[in-house]
């Protein structure tokens, strides 16, 4: 039995056992969170979350000219503004019938981020600092240069984007170790690897809680293991098998499904590796 055998083999162990509860190993942390207007303190919404969480800010607080403005501070020579938009729903009166009615206006504001395009509002961030910046291991690392894949570290949650074929984590400074930085990084990774430019394993119609989905999870949560083990990360095999234990009916539907996933795991990481 080889390694990745007895990996399939302790997951499949943990799976039966069934008593394990999945926790979050990384702390919802307002300053790594969701990107905010620093004068009202409220967060942004929408498509507006993925465009400002996408740039390469330190701090997750933005502000528009007048804001910052207001706030006693200015905007850097030569920062560039960032679109948000706004729907902003107004009661008119239709000039021919006389019933009055609710209309939409597309409002676009450009917003500058507090620290990086900002001066003079150091005070007004809250305690929040420059964030170290986060190391994923070299192997990880590597992959995702190679294949020019976007890594933003920003908000609490973890998630690969095929639309964007980009990837974005909590910072590394947020989990309870580099371990399970890099075994989360890890599970969005082999995500990637599914995208139409790769192995093509991914299905643009797979639903939350469909089979393909709950397939492509399966995957991803073996060749986490399999990438861990390459790093001599020791995998949490607890952790694996609680997070999956949420597709476990899918599991007893599809028995040949543990086997399946891991062949294309295993391929995963042979692509990953170059090979």
């Amino acid at each position: 039995m080889n390694k990745y055998e007895k990996i399939n083999s302790r997951l499949i162990t943990a799976l039966e056992n069934g008593e394990n509860v999945w926790r979050k190993t990384w702390q919802s942390v307002k300053d790594y969170g969701m990107p905010h207007n620093l004068n009202s303190g409220k967060n942004y919404s929408g498509s507006n979350i993925l465009s400002l969480a996408m740039q390469d800010a330190p701090c997750q607080a933005w502000v528009t000219f007048s804001g910052a403005k207001r706030l006693g501070g200015n905007i850097k020579l030569g920062a560039k503004s960032t679109n948000v938009f706004f729907w902003e729903f107004k009661k008119v009166t239709d000039k021919k019938t006389g019933e009055k009615k609710t209309v939409p206006f597309l409002k676009v504001y450009g917003v500058f981020n507090a620290m990086r395009d900002c001066e003079g509002l150091e005070d007004k961030l809250k305690g929040a600092s420059e964030v170290e910046p986060s190391n994923p291991s070299e192997t990880l690392g590597g992959y995702l240069e190679r294949e020019g894949i976007n890594l933003t570290h920003t908000g609490n949650s973890a998630f690969y984007s095929p639309s964007n074929d980009s990837i974005t984590m909590p910072h590394e400074k947020a989990f309870e170790n580099s371990g399970y930085y890099n075994s989360v990084l890890a599970h969005e990774i082999i995500h990637s690897t599914g995208h139409t430019s790769r192995l093509k394993r991914l299905d643009k119609q797979a639903a939350f809680g469909s089979s393909s989905y709950a397939f492509e999870e399966l995957v991803a949560e073996i060749g986490a293991c399999y990438l861990c083990a390459q790093m001599n990360i020791e995998p949490d095999f607890n952790q694996s098998a609680a997070y999956l234990k949420g597709w476990a009916s899918k599991l007893k539907e599809n028995q040949n499904w543990f086997t399946s996933a891991g062949s294309k795991a295993n391929k995963a990481l042979q692509f990953i590796q170059g090979e």
